[in-house]
């Protein structure tokens, strides 16, 4: 997450891409609430006991990334610790369809 956060205050924020952050799975509200102030995530975060949005996209493993085109549909998933570099590269690739 911290190189995803810092992604987003380089790059992400003045191109007008939306970084949401959900955590669940064997933590706690207010260990989520440390997290992001540790991390100084500047993006929304916020704790989802019970799995609601995990479930909703098909989240089976963190961290997850659920990439949302501009017609509001999933464009692409990807889970793992796999980098920024795979970040980039998926919005790239949105960003020219």
């Amino acid at each position: 997450m911290p190189a995803v956060a810092s992604l987003y205050r380089d790059d992400l924020l003045d191109a007008g891409v939306d970084v949401i952050g959900v955590s669940q799975f064997n933590t706690t509200e207010v260990a989520t609430r440390e997290f992001v102030e540790l991390h100084e995530l500047t993006f929304p975060n916020f704790y989802d006991p019970d799995g609601a949005v995990a479930t909703a996209y098909g989240i089976r493993g963190v961290p997850s990334y659920v990439f949302i085109d501009k017609e509001g549909r999933i464009a692409r998933t990807s889970s793992g610790a796999r980098g920024v570099e795979l970040i980039e590269a998926i919005l790239g690739e949105l960003s020219v369809e």
